[in-house]
């Protein structure tokens, strides 16, 4: 792994009915982020300007119980491509095939 996806980038995406964006940090393979709603954990794999991802979506519900916000987290496997600037990805959640596509831009790189 070279080092291009490690830093803060800002994410757009849609999946199935749900469109929104929020931030992600890359480091090492890992993958830590979120929205107002989500948190996003997972791992990558950059193989040139290949960028291969596995992410848990989980809801973050603050202090709500599980009757208020009974959404469940998915899994979500996506492939695409990267420059040092922007990334491209598609897949899809494991659990019900919606289609899923992110467009990132990085904020701010790190080492």
């Amino acid at each position: 792994m070279n080092g291009i996806m490690n830093g803060l980038w800002i994410a757009h995406f849609d999946a199935g009915a749900a469109h929104g964006k929020g931030l992600a940090v890359l480091h090492s393979g890992e993958i830590l982020g979120g929205d107002l709603s989500h948190t996003w954990v997972g791992s990558y794999r950059q193989d040139g300007s290949s960028v291969y991802a596995k992410v848990r979506v989980a809801p973050y519900n603050g202090h709500a119980s599980q009757e208020e916000h009974p959404e469940r987290p998915i899994m979500i496997t996506l492939t695409g491509s990267c420059t040092e600037e922007e990334a491209t990805l598609a897949g899809h959640a494991d659990a019900n095939d919606v289609a899923v596509s992110i467009e990132m831009r990085k904020a701010a790189g790190c080492q």
